[in-house]
């Protein structure tokens, strides 16, 4: 039988023992907050970059219709470079889905078709902003807005317009709009958007280009003012 005092201080050297060292080796514990904080921190870079990347795709599509050949060539070179600094930070599928856009995007350049480049942009744009984790200031569903809006915009300048995807596009507008219509941030601007809606699905009923176009512009306008709307300080 072990004497009490004995106890105590075999006790207590057994609580040094554990208490100087831990399972590292010796090394002192990282805080519970430290991972979290990390994972935070890492979580916001990617957030920052995926943003930032799909600018020159939004940029190429909006402008693939207007841009000189030696324009696009350059929008195109940024796209290229803005996926690449994507690549070491994103799952491989998002990389090798935004390769594949992009060689939709060099063929339709040698062929100089701007309606398939165009397309082909904006779902390089989709994938990229779909991608951005967390919970950003302005919602993921904002930007997927902007996409639906290109997306019937480019199909309206085809030839023949390609009414069953302006359609499809109108519907997927929807779902986004349904997302977020409810939001405090968008009261003022829930009416008008609603209407926007009801204007660009009316005016593939009807066949017409004209309003269709003009649709279009309004929608991919109003984006920007729900942009601003989530941006407003409190």
């Amino acid at each position: 039988m072990i004497k009490p005092g004995l106890a105590i201080f075999a006790t207590a050297l057994m609580l040094s023992a554990c208490g100087g060292k831990n399972n590292t080796g010796g090394k002192a514990e990282m805080p519970e907050s430290a991972p979290s904080q990390a994972m935070a921190s890492n979580q916001a870079k990617v957030a920052a970059a995926l943003s930032a990347a799909g600018e020159p795709f939004e940029t190429l599509t909006e402008t693939a219709f207007t841009a000189t050949p030696a324009e696009l060539d350059t929008s195109i070179l940024a796209a290229e470079a803005a996926a690449g600094t994507l690549k070491p930070m994103v799952p491989a599928a998002l990389s090798a889905s935004l390769q594949t856009h992009l060689a939709a995007v060099r063929r339709a350049r040698k062929s100089d078709q701007r309606v398939d480049l165009a397309l082909a942009s904006i779902e390089g744009f989709r994938r990229i902003v779909s991608a951005v984790p967390g919970t950003p200031a302005v919602p993921i569903d904002v930007s997927l807005l902007d996409y639906a809006g290109f997306r019937y915009d480019a199909d309206a300048q085809a030839k023949p317009p390609r009414w069953d995807d302006m359609a499809a596009a109108t519907t997927y507008a929807r779902e986004r709009w349904a997302n977020i219509s409810g939001l405090a941030p968008l009261a003022k601007l829930r009416t008008r958007f609603d209407d926007g809606l009801t204007a660009m699905e009316a005016a593939v009923k009807a066949h017409d280009v004209t309003r269709a176009r003009a649709a279009a512009k309004a929608e991919l306008d109003m984006v920007d003012e729900l942009e601003t709307a989530f941006q407003a300080p409190n």
